[in-house]
């Protein structure tokens, strides 16, 4: 006989700051999912996840463009089959450049299946974004597992604050996993591209495997999110900022030169009419 368990698998997109939130077993509560509450009682483990950015590409407004490929591998220990909801959360900055995410890029798959879904507003507390939820349901045969995987692209948060090139910023949330029954290991796999080749900073200890890639490998859910900016060069050094003050001179005398020469001649013809008057 199956039951229904309610969980969520909740992954966070943020698109210039995006967002992935790792699965977490929650149920929907209130008028349109309007509140989030854990579910202790799911009895569904994660085994295993795999993590890969492929970072291969730009928004329109020079952004770096990925596509974020999360797959896990889940199992009922149970006796019983499980009809088990789930949901795929998309959020957004208000106000930032960019056109969002189009829900027809995402891709969610159970053992490689499609799964249909469903669009629910979700309240947030916080007014600077905007946050929706895409609801879907995973059969679980009684002892069985399953391999749910979701893919989407994301944009990345891109600043250039006292640096001669942009730095490139993608989060990936780790902290809801530590609601699932068990959670196993993580691998996480990122890719970068030619123009930004270098991880510079990360929150989690990343290993280079050659070029323009980064793994890392976890024995359990690590502490804290994940959090990783890329560069155009190795690391930001003195002389990389003091060529932004160069290059910012360099703008101000393009901006300012029409005014300072006219300052210049306005000086050069007082000092010949002061001239002429002494004679």
């Amino acid at each position: 006989m199956k039951r229904t368990v309610f969980c969520t698998l909740a992954l966070l997109l943020a698109l210039l700051t995006p967002a992935a939130a790792n699965s977490a077993p929650t149920r929907l509560d209130g008028v349109g999912g309007s509140a989030l509450e854990v579910d202790e009682n799911c009895p569904v483990t994660v085994s295993a996840e795999t993590l890969t950015f492929r970072i291969d590409g730009e928004g329109d407004y020079g952004q770096l463009a990925a596509q974020v490929t999360a797959v896990y591998q889940m199992e009922n220990p149970t006796g019983e089959a499980l009809t088990v909801p789930m949901a795929f959360y998309l959020e957004e900055r208000k106000g930032q450049v960019g056109e969002g995410l189009d829900p027809n890029e995402v891709s969610v798959t159970a053992d490689g299946q499609s799964l249909t879904f469903t669009q629910q507003a979700v309240e947030t507390d916080d007014p600077d974004r905007a946050r929706t939820a895409l609801v879907y349901t995973v059969e679980f045969p009684a002892g069985g597992s399953r391999e749910v995987a979701v893919s989407y692209p994301s944009l990345s948060y891109s600043v250039r604050d006292g640096t001669t090139d942009w730095t490139h910023t993608f989060t990936y949330l780790l902290s809801p996993a530590q609601h699932w029954a068990h959670f196993g290991t993580l691998d996480v796999e990122i890719s970068t591209p030619e123009k930004s080749p270098y991880i510079i900073d990360s929150t989690l200890h990343l290993e280079e495997a050659g070029e323009r890639s980064y793994t890392a490998r976890f024995d359990g859910l690590p502490e804290g999110e994940l959090e990783f900016t890329l560069y155009s060069r190795p690391s930001i050094t003195l002389l990389d900022r003091a060529n932004v003050w160069v290059q910012n001179i360099r703008y101000a005398l393009v901006i300012l030169w029409p005014l300072l020469l006219l300052i210049v001649l306005i000086a050069a013809f007082g000092i010949f009419v002061r001239r002429q008057r002494k004679r």
